[in-house]
């Protein structure tokens, strides 16, 4: 019997700050705004093709939008993105799990640090996670070298917590994260999507709800604003489509763990 490839589609539900990287000034109204602007859209595009994602949220955005976090969290999961994005501190690692267990009412499982930046997993395995959800273990020029990480789940020795690492293409290690979804052509991108799915039986993705609103006008790198807005959702949709064509199905993070164990 044909094994059904797993489709881990997951987005980093934060505050648009990402601006301030590039000298910019953002209120955190906008911030909050702008990522809002862009969830709205995603989510009736998951809703209309039955699709369930994880939403990594940090509890900051949940405060400010806390009934749109409880809806998602309603049909998809929610996991943490830390307190806020652009600060960074251990006790924000079990605070960002409590807040959102409170505003959700559900346990929250899975940890992704901002900005990818690494941690102390011991931490997130005291905090009472399942799992991590940090690494994209290809290297990445000025960010990241992780070419000596496991590009499948697998175990921390030495804290024993889940990680689980971002789909590359086999053997070159080709990063299939968001910068490279919208900067290389549809058909390349989904060739390395099918190479994953045929060698691993299940594929890890990862997006911006910020980047399904215009964002043409922030003067940020063109490879960042590249196909945002409807252009982008656009093409979220015909990868979707593609894939459960080919008998795919979505399932959160949490759930595709715990069915490993």
């Amino acid at each position: 019997m044909e094994t059904i490839p797993d489709i881990l589609l997951t987005f980093d539900l934060e505050e648009f700050d990402l601006p301030e990287e590039y000298q910019q000034t953002i209120s955190k109204e906008a911030q909050i705004d702008i990522a809002t602007k862009g969830l709205m859209p995603l989510l009736a595009l998951l809703e209309k093709h039955k699709v369930q994602a994880t939403f990594f949220t940090t509890a900051y955005y949940a405060e400010q939008k806390s009934e749109i976090v409880k809806k998602i969290a309603e049909k998809h999961e929610v996991a943490s993105h830390l307190y806020y994005h652009s600060v960074y501190d251990d006790a924000h690692i079990l605070a960002s799990k409590l807040k959102l267990e409170e505003i959700t009412g559900k346990e929250v499982r899975g940890f992704r640090m901002p900005r990818l930046k690494k941690t102390d997993l011991s931490v997130v395995k005291e905090a009472g996670y399942l799992y991590d959800s940090s690494i994209n273990p290809t290297y990445l020029p000025g960010r990241y070298n992780n070419l000596a990480y496991p590009t499948t789940l697998y175990k921390d020795k030495k804290c024993g917590l889940w990680e689980m690492p971002f789909s590359v293409a086999p053997f070159t290690r080709f990063p299939l994260f968001w910068l490279s979804f919208k900067n290389i052509p549809f058909f390349v991108y989904y060739y390395f999507c099918r190479q994953v799915i045929n060698k691993r039986k299940y594929l890890h993705l990862y997006f911006h709800p910020w980047e399904f609103t215009d964002i043409s006008h922030i003067k940020i790198p063109a490879y960042i604003k590249r196909k945002s807005g409807e252009k982008l959702l656009q093409r979220l949709e015909k990868l979707i489509v593609k894939l459960q064509k080919k008998g795919a199905r979505f399932i959160s993070v949490g759930d595709f763990i715990q069915q490993q164990t």
